[in-house]
């Protein structure tokens, strides 16, 4: 990885004006890792799309990373800057002690947008992810052009199931997190993140990649979040796209968001974009591709 500066566009007299593309998905590894420091901490995003086009920034979830974007990097780097971040203390980024409740992932997000001097993006946010990109859209209805919040935590008291609610537990949230270390564990504990196939196990390390301190003080910060009462002042153009075979997040949260569109891809688990990433990235595209309604 390395800092970004001035960084030079790969691609060279290429209009801003072209006719549209057909959405190609497949996994990208064509991306650029980058890292940036963000209050000290050193955070690293991947990069794909020329520095010319709009910003397209893709927030990832609990114990995620920007791995879980690989096939969303294809599909919309032809016409976005496609920018997925490892928030920090989950992926690769640093991990320093520090707020990490959703206010304060929120806060960091503001400033990671400035450090990349970004002043308007349209924002996607996964499961956690969603949840921060609700309450910054919420804070900063300038700076986001559009918001689409897939499988967010609305009421976090009604959002997990029993068995996320035991792995919060101060006498188990130890054991899982050393333990998780464990192939057969973290299996265990991931298993209800997937629907459509086994979860990845390249994906599941990201489990073990956070501290204790980001990763339990994001979860228990997440299950007292309760959005309801600041969603009538959400006043970004908003797509909310939920799933039926949710087995970590309820799946009627993303009902509760006061979207313009909303989308549900059936037979599929909490992480679409991963389980179903051609139906997701069609709905994503669609969405992107309207005109943007006068406010």
């Amino acid at each position: 990885m390395h800092t970004t500066g001035k960084i030079e566009d790969r691609v060279f007299g290429m209009s801003d004006r072209l006719p549209p593309l057909p959405i190609i998905t497949r996994e990208s590894k064509e991306f650029d890792l980058l890292s940036v420091s963000v209050d000290g901490a050193e955070v690293a995003y991947a990069q794909q799309g020329r520095l010319a086009l709009p910003p397209l920034v893709l927030l990832h979830g609990w114990a995620a990373s920007h791995k879980f974007w690989k096939y969303c990097f294809s599909a919309f780097s032809p016409r976005w800057r496609v920018i997925a971040p490892d928030m920090v203390g989950f992926g690769i980024s640093e991990k320093p002690k520090r707020d990490y409740s959703m206010e304060g992932l929120s806060v960091w997000l503001g400033k990671f947008l400035d450090v990349l001097k970004l002043d308007r993006v349209t924002l996607v946010g996964h499961s956690m992810g969603g949840t921060i990109s609700l309450i910054h859209a919420m804070a900063n209805p300038g700076r986001i052009r559009r918001l689409t919040v897939v499988n967010p935590l609305v009421v976090g008291a009604t959002a997990f199931n029993q068995r996320t609610k035991l792995c919060m537990l101060p006498g188990i949230r130890a054991l899982l997190y050393w333990g998780s270390r464990l192939t057969p564990i973290r299996r265990w504990v991931s298993k209800d993140f997937s629907y459509v196939a086994k979860y990845d196990d390249e994906l599941s390390e990201d489990l073990i990649r956070g501290s204790f301190q980001s990763t339990f003080d994001s979860l228990i910060s997440a299950s007292k979040t309760d959005l309801r009462p600041r969603l009538s002042t959400l006043a970004v153009e908003t797509l909310a796209i939920g799933t039926d075979r949710d087995r970590l997040v309820a799946p009627d949260q993303y009902t509760l968001v006061p979207a313009h569109f909303r989308e549900l891809i059936p037979e599929t688990g909490h992480i679409p974009m991963i389980e179903r990433p051609a139906e997701f990235n069609r709905i994503l595209n669609n969405f992107l591709s309207m005109p943007e309604q006068a406010h």
